[in-house]
């Protein structure tokens, strides 16, 4: 033991240098952090709280979904990267800022941006010249995902494919299946006997021998 140290501050000097929080009990949240993932906040308030000292404040106003989209061009060039990185999983962040976070030194953050269900196509193809190959294999499987994923919500294809012949009102095509179906109503079959006979040869009749004809 060295010579000065008791045994606690030995203890918390070798678990600082090995990297390991002596920490027992979880941060605690501001009561500004509160205010920031609470609901009804005005423009102004969200801009006073996006320069808040707290970067667990910046980073909850950047998890909100009605986060304005001034507060969120102003929180992409947090100096905190997990702020930046809640910016650039935001839906609303725009293309402008998804292709500033793009470029940025962290890759969580750049990863963020090609996780982020909005990023246009032509960012993503761009980022599979990206320098670290860990972003250029999750660029690949995103791509791969959205070109064989049915898009969220829409009903399969054949759903779809037989809802829209079924709501078709013009002549069957008789390439397709669905002129094999029943007709929805039928003519009614005539009765046999004399009677049934003469009254389907009635309106004939009439029709042959009306005035003027």
């Amino acid at each position: 033991m060295v010579r000065g140290m008791d045994d606690g501050s030995w203890s918390r000097a070798y678990m600082a240098a090995s990297g390991l929080s002596f920490s027992h009990s979880p941060r605690k949240q501001s009561p500004e952090q509160h205010i920031a993932e609470g609901a009804d906040l005005s423009l102004e308030r969200m801009l006073k709280l996006a320069r808040h000292r707290d970067s667990g404040v910046r980073e909850a106003l950047a998890r909100r979904h009605d986060c304005a989209f001034g507060v969120l061009v102003t929180l992409a060039h947090d100096g905190r990267s997990a702020v930046r990185s809640a910016v650039a999983s935001h839906p609303s962040a725009g293309a402008t800022v998804l292709e500033l976070l793009a470029g940025d030194r962290d890759p969580f953050v750049v990863k963020a941006v090609v996780r982020n269900a909005a990023v246009p196509q032509s960012l993503l193809t761009q980022l599979t010249r990206h320098r670290r190959p860990e972003v250029r294999h999750l660029v690949e499987h995103t791509i791969t995902e959205r070109h064989s994923a049915t898009p969220p919500g829409a009903p399969p294809a054949w759903m779809t494919d037989r809802a829209s012949h079924a709501d078709d009102t013009s002549a069957p095509n008789p390439a397709s299946p669905w002129h094999m179906r029943v007709p929805r109503a039928l003519p009614p079959r005539p009765v046999p006997g004399r009677g049934s006979r003469q009254a389907a040869e009635q309106p004939a009749a009439s029709m042959r021998f009306a005035p003027g004809t």
